[in-house]
């Protein structure tokens, strides 16, 4: 059936495609630009819905799902098939193996799950995954699978009649919105990229196809005006650090609505409805596809930096003439095509699957390591290089858990220390372990919040809502293990302390205090609660980070994957950021009897921070060590930071103090 064009639905479209360009490419302005995406959920639910309601009884699902089809998926699966043949020459392999099963899982409608289970701390920065745009046509694809279903009952069920139809969408969208505020709540990421809690936003879209013409020209004005208003105000003053979609996705999505509500003329109308946003919204999907991973294999290839201003306007100029392209010659002429509805559904899949199977081989084979040479294989992955065998799994009976335990083994250790902290705790125990075997000392890895979190301080995380809770529970639970246990005689602090000061820290007493200077407070007050006469306490610095990720490049130098960066790290930046952070802990190991070991020192000589040691890249990622260092060069990061003589001498005064 064909429909009245509205044009001014298609301008729409282009802001909300413009919006997520703009947010992709770090404009500034634009932080909030993802709402876009939301936009597109309201115009989705509105146009699918009136299909589905003027065709009522003569809805046919096989030729609804047909149509779907040629809609999305030749596109789609023509973006994830070239984004495959570029990753073979960007991609490390772990790269490319995670690129493969996002592909599988985006053919079959399912990329919003992938990227739900996949998107993690110790993952790849989603932002450098290219197909991570694709988990919005997932819950789109979702949609459509119940929404016909759903429409089409509520129909034949009511013998046609409107009213019930509109209660059972009204009941979909208030549940879904239900959902959505607790799972901000107790879950963002689910939240994030879970259909039943964005379902609320395209039911909002086909609740407008019942909703009557507004026709008074003022109110017609008012309801265009407000709606962009709204959108405008969230593009603006909205972030991707505030939950979402909950109370917050309602002015995007209520501005949607209310220039999508059917009216008379209006001058937002009109201007929507103008040439340049006509066109562009007519091109938005293949210029939503197209603009991520553009964006994100030029990331890959310049070492995981954003773009300056010029390269983002011509990166931006490609994916529209590619998305141009790819709707002139692809979308189109498959949309005009008027194929058997069985056919097209047997065709899509069978295109989907062949996309799919291609992109799980390349998962199944590692990312094809052959591509590389066995010099760079140890760097092949975030897994490899996080990966290090535990000498020793022991049981703690005061804390009702198994821990890794290292360096000397633990029941025969003349010495036993606890490494406390977050994963710059977890990165620095196999250096601790080589220090370990040597200085007859064995330590448990107790891997938790920073140890400055817990009592007096605390971070607000709203990904995490728990994690206040979790992190004064984690430092309760140590205090009286130490408490307990005089056995440990030495405790390691070790977290990524600079970086903890420019997150959002607060003190519970109200303090207006410098960040800097409440991590030092939360050390202090720990540090007062858990040390004895015989018991040392120590304090490890963060290790420098260059902020990015030197693996990109140093992949270079042992392969043919191209780059365009180098592994030098900016010392000058990073000697000035840590210098605060390094000189309140060096106060508090002064004031308060503590060990601190400073890495800077050893592995920033002459103001210059090295990158490789033994001829091994020693970054995992921006911050993060390697963990699957060989031995040799594990002693000789040990041995430049100054923890054998940190850890050596320490014993020696704790021997001293307990013959005394």
């Amino acid at each position: 059936m064909k429909f009245d064009y509205r044009p001014d639905v298609d301008g729409l479209r282009a802001i909300a495609v413009i919006a997520v360009i703009l947010f992709h490419f770090g404009v500034p302005g634009f932080r909030g630009g993802f709402v876009g995406v939301d936009i597109f959920f309201v115009i989705s639910g509105y146009l699918i819905t009136r299909l589905l309601v003027a065709e009522g009884r003569e809805l046919s699902l096989i030729e609804f799902y047909g149509r779907r089809m040629r809609r999305i998926l030749p596109a789609m699966l023509m973006v994830i098939t070239l984004s495959l043949a570029a990753g073979w020459f960007l991609l490390l392999p772990g790269d490319y193996s995670s690129l493969g099963r996002s592909a599988a899982f985006s053919a079959a409608g399912l990329g919003n799950y992938y990227f739900l289970w996949n998107t993690g701390y110790f993952d790849r920065e989603a932002t450098l995954l290219p197909l991570l745009h694709l988990w919005s046509l997932g819950v789109e694809e979702q949609f459509y699978l119940v929404w016909p279903a759903l429409l089409m009952a509520a129909s034949r069920l009511t013998r046609g009649r409107q009213s019930p139809t509109i209660a059972a969408i009204c009941l979909v969208a208030v549940a879904s919105f239900s959902i959505a505020l607790h799972l901000v709540a107790v879950d963002p990421k689910q939240a994030f990229y879970g259909p039943f809690s964005r379902a609320w936003e395209l039911a909002l879209g086909g609740l407008l196809v019942f909703v009557p013409l507004v026709g008074r020209r003022i109110t017609s004005e008012a309801f265009g005006l407000l709606g962009l208003c709204l959108i405008a105000g969230s593009i603006i003053w909205l972030s991707a650090s505030q939950p979402f979609p909950g109370l917050s996705a309602l002015a995007p999505v209520i501005g949607a609505v209310l220039l999508i509500w059917p009216r008379s003329h209006s001058m937002v109308g009109a201007a929507l409805s103008s040439r340049p946003l006509r066109f562009t919204g007519k091109i938005s999907y293949s210029l939503y596809l197209w603009h991520w991973p553009i964006l994100v294999f030029f990331r890959h290839y310049a070492g995981g930096v954003m773009p300056t201003a010029v390269e983002g306007s011509v990166l931006v100029a490609a994916a529209w003439m590619m998305a141009y392209l790819s709707w002139r010659f692809v979308e189109e002429p498959l949309h005009r095509l008027r194929a058997p509805p069985l056919r097209t559904l047997m065709a899509g899949a069978t295109a989907a699957l062949a996309v799919g199977l291609s992109g799980d081989s390349i998962f199944e084979a590692g990312g094809i390591t052959s591509r590389i040479p066995k010099e760079a294989e140890a760097m092949r992955s975030l897994d490899v290089m996080w990966d290090w065998q535990c000498p020793q799994l022991i049981k703690i009976d005061e804390l009702g858990s198994t821990f890794c335990a290292f360096g000397a083994r633990w029941d025969k250790a003349r010495h036993r220390g606890i490494v406390w902290g977050d994963s710059h705790a977890e990165h620095m125990a196999p250096l601790l372990d080589v220090v370990g075997q040597r200085e007859d000392t064995g330590f448990i890895l107790y891997r938790a919040c920073p140890a400055a979190l817990g009592e007096g301080v605390h971070r607000n995380n709203p990904k995490e809502p728990t994690y206040q809770e979790d992190c004064a529970s984690s430092r309760k639970s140590a205090v009286a293990l130490l408490a307990r246990r005089s056995d440990i005689d030495i405790v390691v602090l070790a977290s990524a302390w600079t970086t903890l000061a420019n997150t959002d820290l607060v003190a519970d007493d109200g303090r207006q205090a410098d960040k800097v200077q409440l991590v030092r407070d939360g050390l202090q007050s720990l540090i007062k609660e858990i040390d004895t006469r015989d018991r040392r306490i120590g304090i490890i610095g963060q290790v420098p980070g260059s902020g990015v990720d030197l693996t990109f490049c140093a992949a270079m130098r042992e392969s043919s994957i191209l780059r365009r960066c180098s592994t030098e790290i900016d010392s000058k930046v990073i000697l000035t950021a840590w210098a605060p952070m390094v000189t309140a802990l060096k106060s508090l190991a002064e004031q308060a009897r503590v060990f601190f070991v400073d890495p800077l020192k050893g592995m920033c000589p002459d103001g210059r921070c090295v990158a490789y040691v033994n001829d091994e890249m020693i970054y995992r990622d921006g911050s993060h060590l390697r963990r699957n260092l060989t031995p040799a060069t594990n002693d000789a990061l040990a041995r430049m930071m100054g923890l054998y003589p940190a850890i050596g001498s320490t014993q020696s005064r704790i021997s001293a103090a307990a013959s005394d």
